[in-house]
């Protein structure tokens, strides 16, 4: 939903049709949550947040192979 919003979308229809999880349990009041205003400064906050996801994830995906790599020895305990 927020990469939508980043990438121009504005139709709350459209926007809540991307809820995943709990959220498509309460379309009606999620539509109404997104008739509102998103900017472009909007955008380039969320935009540099989902970046910044992605490099944590990326760290993550990072020391957990290391961490894995350092516990082979321990591994027949």
């Amino acid at each position: 939903m927020l990469e939508a919003l980043v990438a121009g979308t504005t139709d709350p229809q459209l926007l809540a049709e991307l809820a995943r999880g709990q959220l498509p349990k309460q379309l009606p009041a999620l539509r109404e949550a997104l008739d509102g205003r998103f900017g472009p400064q909007h955008g380039l906050l969320v935009a540099e947040m989902l970046a910044r996801i992605d490099q944590l994830d990326e760290s993550i995906q990072r020391l957990s192979v290391e961490v894995a790599r350092v516990l082979v020895p321990f591994s027949r305990w």
